[in-house]
């Protein structure tokens, strides 16, 4: 699973790399992003434009009658994600890209490790989206939630799910709402968990308030600390 990440973006650039149009109001840099809050995430729609655009973090589909599921949705396993109701229809043509400058895993005992590229790049992690309205008229209220898959050996001796990423090979035809999610979900898979591989991981410190020293290497500062 994946229940917080980091996100300190450069929009711009992001807009730029993705290919896609910047919507105004796109969230503040964070460390600490919860189920619930505001994200950024890039989707593509059926004209082939690319919007980096805001959304809720907890997937609502469209029938549903509130808002406010009665089940955590920030999470959605890739596995089934085209049989589960719930993300059904947006897992068949609204993927989306949800970008990150890393995630957080909790081991069983409860320690947080943070992942992220070895060279600081920007993750980009498999979403889905969905569009719901409470009732004709009323605006309309973006949601996603992120894929998980099967971690790698690596990433399993902290958790077993891990969060997809998508590379390059993938990103046009992820993006790309003319694709199914029956073809291209099988295929961004290895090449996903492939790319996990070259991510770093750390312990960090308990979770608490925000900002880049959250991300900190503790086993480092312990080591400091003994000499």
């Amino acid at each position: 699973m994946c229940g917080r990440f980091a996100a300190d973006l450069d929009y711009s650039s992001l807009a730029q790399d993705y290919g896609a149009r910047q919507a105004p109001g796109l969230p503040k840099p964070s460390w600490n992003i919860s189920p619930g809050s505001v994200i950024a995430l890039v989707a593509q729609d059926r004209h082939g434009q690319r919007h980096l655009h805001t959304a809720r973090w907890n997937l609502v589909p469209s029938w549903s009658d509130t808002d406010q599921m009665s089940y955590p949705t920030h999470n959605a396993r890739v596995e089934s994600a085209l049989t589960k109701r719930t993300y059904a229809d947006s897992a068949r043509n609204q993927r989306a890209i949800i970008p990150a400058s890393g995630y957080y895993e909790w081991t069983p005992d409860h320690q947080p490790y943070y992942f992220q590229a070895p060279d600081g790049h920007t993750l980009s992690i498999a979403g889905l989206y969905s569009w719901w309205r409470a009732r004709p008229g009323q605006p309309w209220l973006l949601t996603a939630t992120i894929l998980t898959t099967q971690a790698t050996p690596d990433a399993a001796r902290v958790h077993d799910r891990m969060p997809l990423l998508i590379t390059g090979e993938n990103l046009d035809s992820w993006l790309d709402p003319s694709i199914g999610g029956q073809e291209i979900l099988p295929k961004a898979v290895e090449p996903g968990r492939h790319a996990s591989e070259t991510l770093t991981m750390h312990p960090v410190a308990p979770l608490k308030g925000d900002g880049p020293e959250l991300t900190e290497d503790i086993a480092l500062d312990q080591r400091v600390k003994k000499i």
